[in-house]
């Protein structure tokens, strides 16, 4: 093919020859020009135009810099999109095997990635596997449960807010939550401190049970309320054995008994625990969490065909604390239903008064994939004298 002379740099069709050059065209010029290869063609821009091919990008795997020579220019553009052989570069760029391969070792000695197969002798430039990303047929989120969350009523108190607990009641069945959990507390129990009995207009065991049996809000559609006691509740078995927690139970059926201060338990294949530990608040919410999973995980880690809950659910504390994926578990503390007592203040301790809403998700192997836990805070609807 006869080589076609490039036109004078200053005329229309030598601007449009140089414009499609520094634009990457390079093959297409070859091959209309008439030039053996890109070396030949850049030695005419060079010689014609004076533009210099360490100055242009080199469109490819790598991008050229000043540090290159014209040469191994010309060997990175030759081996940029496929392999080349040895003899093949030698010829394209008029220059011995040997000289080609010294180029290939100063280009590598700078950090370029091209590779010499000493078998085929062919000269390339490693390309990265291109992979197609798409969404797995992974099901993530399998199982959905939506929770309800109570825990310190103290029902009996004088600062207990049940018309508030009520409300929750009703935001639940709007939300139509799958079921209850209440983490102790139920009632506010007797003598557990001086000043008690001052603080409650029900005293003995008997009256604080008809009253929550007669008072505790339903869950409509038979839904249930799974509890535990607390320390409020266990003073009427420490001082003559009664179980008020069982004794509300039995006469409420949509009321659960799980027992004094911890449990775990399945509900609708969802596994969660209910806690009410003693102690106050640490400076840090979640301090107390973290140290109860991480002494309830040591010891489940012991026992090869033990499971730790999805969701470990505390009371007493009556703060709003959410602990995300602690070693496996979504871990919440709860606010109550009892406003600041004569007790409370005297400690300068300010409860949070309100509930919450857990959303949770589970994989078809029952991993938790997904948690929201909501707090609804409603210190600025306390009621005085709710009782």
């Amino acid at each position: 093919m006869t080589v076609r002379k490039l036109p004078p740099k200053d005329s229309p069709e030598g601007q449009k020859v140089i414009e499609r050059y520094l634009a990457g065209e390079r093959a297409t010029l070859v091959a209309e020009l008439g030039y053996s290869s890109r070396g030949a063609l850049n030695t005419a821009m060079s010689r014609t135009y004076g533009l210099r091919v360490s100055e242009q990008p080199w469109v490819g795997k790598v991008t050229t810099s000043t540090g290159l020579t014209e040469l191994e220019l010309q060997v990175l553009e030759l081996v940029g999109t496929e392999a080349v052989s040895v003899g093949e570069i030698s010829r394209r760029v008029d220059r011995s095997a040997e000289t080609v391969i010294k180029t290939i070792d100063a280009l590598r000695s700078k950090s370029y990635e091209v590779v010499l197969d000493e078998i085929s002798r062919q000269v390339s430039i490693p390309q990265e596997p291109t992979k197609e990303f798409k969404p797995t047929e992974f099901k993530y989120f399998r199982k959905f449960y939506r929770i309800g969350l109570v825990s310190d009523t103290q029902m009996g108190s004088k600062y207990q807010q049940v018309t508030l607990l009520h409300d929750a009641y009703a935001d639940f069945d709007k939300r139509q939550v799958d079921f209850v959990l209440h983490a102790g507390d139920v009632t506010d129990g007797r003598d557990m401190y001086r000043g008690q009995l001052e603080e409650t207009f029900l005293h003995g065991a008997d009256e604080q049970k008809d009253y929550v049996v007669k008072s505790f809000p339903h869950l409509a559609r038979g839904r249930r309320t799974y509890m535990i006691g607390g320390q409020h509740d266990r003073s009427f078995y420490r001082d003559k054995g009664y179980n008020i927690i069982r004794a509300i139970c039995q006469e409420r059926k949509d009321l659960v008994d799980r027992g004094f201060y911890k449990a775990e338990f399945s509900v609708k294949g969802l596994k969660v625990g209910l806690q009410h530990p003693g102690g106050g608040v640490a400076y840090a919410r979640s301090y107390r969490m973290q140290k109860i999973i991480e002494g309830m995980m040591g010891f489940i880690n012991t026992i090869p065909a033990a499971n730790a809950p999805v969701l470990q659910i505390f009371g007493h504390w009556h703060i709003p604390c959410h602990l995300p994926a602690y070693m496996g578990i979504d871990a919440v503390s709860l606010p109550c239903f009892q406003s600041q007592t004569p007790y409370l203040e005297q400690h300068g301790l300010m409860p949070m008064v309100g509930y919450a809403v857990a959303e949770i998700s589970l994989d078809k192997d029952d991993n938790l994939t997904s948690t929201k836990i909501e707090f609804i805070v409603l210190n600025a609807q306390i009621k005085e004298k709710d009782y």
